[in-house]
């Protein structure tokens, strides 16, 4: 039996008594992470936050929000989680508020499109974007984006490991760091966690299958294709650094295992950091857990290190 860090546990008895993700209305989900996000602690005051929109490729707007500290030392591009349907700027504020307090960065959260209405390759899309954005105009904005790191959270992380592998294929934007935390980075949704945490830990294998479903797999883009699998990318070498933050008792952590090994082998620095008795999602509770706080100073820390090199 695994042991369940207490603060969890009624987390995880409540859920086994709920619908899961696929069982449930998209509108009834994204209502639900919101309330979740309302219901945390709120992030702590920065001396500036500012909403904009970036044009994407075609023209539409991507919303983003601006956390910058006085005097930011650097810039990281963050994108929340939601399995690519779920969440926004909004839901991600208070982790992105304490991410830009603890790293002296300037944090640039992007509200990026969701599936099923815009699927693959449109989030990628989004964060790509914005990214090249941040690189060519974030000075005007005040931001010290020649110093440009980049973050994301499940499905943001995912994004985040993509737009690494394009920095590096495209030959900018340089980024200094990918913080990956608990990234799914293989849609083949194989390996042993995946077995051994699939069921009963608040994220189960059915809500990945879902997930990558609507988000394209089977009709839009294949398993095999490195934009959604980037653990399956032809090469890792020359990609940024890596910090992989994984929870314990989630079916995804054998995917950050495998990411930061394919790294490794690449002679990309990489370190991947376990967190014992948690789960998925442990990382935005913040107040709750311990272990929340501990993970988002270490990205923070791990942010600010990269910019002041």
């Amino acid at each position: 039996m695994t042991f369940i860090h207490p603060a969890l546990q009624p987390l995880l008895d409540a859920s086994k008594q709920q619908p899961d993700l696929s069982s449930t209305p998209i509108e009834t989900a994204r209502a639900g992470s919101a309330q979740r996000a309302r219901n945390r602690p709120p992030g702590p005051a920065i001396d500036k936050v500012t909403d904009l929109t970036v044009k994407g490729d075609d023209g539409h707007e991507i919303p983003i929000r601006i956390y910058r500290p006085a005097n930011p030392i650097g810039v990281v591009i963050a994108l929340h989680g939601g399995a690519w349907m779920l969440g926004s700027i909004d839901t991600f504020d208070s982790v992105a508020r304490h991410l830009a307090n603890d790293s002296g960065l300037a944090v640039v959260s992007v509200e990026y499109r969701l599936a099923p209405e815009h699927p693959f390759p449109a989030a990628l899309d989004d964060a790509w974007a914005v990214t090249c954005w941040a690189a060519e105009h974030g000075a005007s904005h005040g931001l010290p984006s020649q110093r440009l790191m980049i973050m994301g959270e499940s499905a943001g992380a995912n994004l985040a490991a993509v737009v690494a592998l394009k920095a590096r294929d495209a030959g900018a934007p340089t980024l200094r760091l990918q913080a990956l935390v608990y990234p799914p980075v293989d849609a083949r949704l194989q390996g042993e966690s995946m077995d051994r945490f699939g069921e009963g830990y608040l994220l189960t294998k059915n809500d990945m299958a879902h997930a990558l479903k609507n988000y394209g797999l089977g009709t839009r883009v294949k398993a095999e294709d490195w934009r959604l699998s980037p653990l399956l990318a032809p090469s890792h070498g020359g990609v940024a650094p890596a910090l992989l933050v994984s929870a314990e008792c989630d079916p995804l952590c054998s995917d950050a295992s495998a990411y930061a090994k394919a790294l490794i082998e690449a002679n990309v620095p990489a370190v991947h950091v376990v967190y014992t008795s948690v789960t998925h999602l442990f990382f935005g509770m913040r107040g709750a857990i311990d272990a929340s706080e501990q993970a988002q100073k270490q990205v923070a820390s791990a942010l600010r290190d990269a910019a002041l090199k």
